[in-house]
């Protein structure tokens, strides 16, 4: 539970999660990566995935775990305790689908990005996953947090 602490404490994290109506985690199982988003508000936890994550009709058995693990952590910390994630129903809507073995974390990043809790409001296009990158690379390196950002500018004359 101490490890949980940087994650959830509003002094830490800079914002109170007993506010939100989502909380998005990303998750890496078996080399793929995909969101999974508590929605409060809701009550249901759904997986976001680039592919699908269901074993038959079931969710995953690591899914559940996961979100009895959250409950736990979150009520130890006395935010939502209104609520019983553990119980929350898992859902996985129908989103794009990678065509590769290697787009399922830019994927993920969109997926977080765009989803409103029951849907996405912009498409995310499969043939834009470059220019996702691409973005991702642009918003890293000139973030003012980055403490090489100034460096990189020199040296690229900008």
């Amino acid at each position: 539970m101490d490890r949980c602490r940087m994650y959830l404490d509003a002094g830490i994290l800079g914002h109170d999660l007993g506010t939100c109506d989502m909380m998005f985690i990303p998750v890496c199982e078996n080399n793929h990566w995909h969101m999974h988003v508590v929605n409060f508000a809701a009550g249901r936890v759904e997986i976001l995935s680039s592919l699908p994550l269901r074993r038959g009709n079931n969710i995953s058995a690591a899914t559940r775990r996961l979100s009895m693990a959250i409950n736990k952590a979150l009520h130890a910390y006395t935010i939502h305790m209104d609520v019983d994630v553990s119980t929350f129903e898992h859902v996985q809507p129908h989103l794009v689908q990678q065509l590769n073995g290697f787009d399922c974390g830019i994927l993920a990043q969109k997926f977080m990005e765009f989803w409103n809790g029951a849907t996405l409001t912009t498409s995310v296009a499969e043939d834009k996953l470059n220019m996702y990158r691409l973005q991702l690379v642009v918003e890293l390196v000139l973030n003012e947090r980055n403490t090489i950002r100034d460096k990189i500018m020199a040296s690229c004359h900008l």
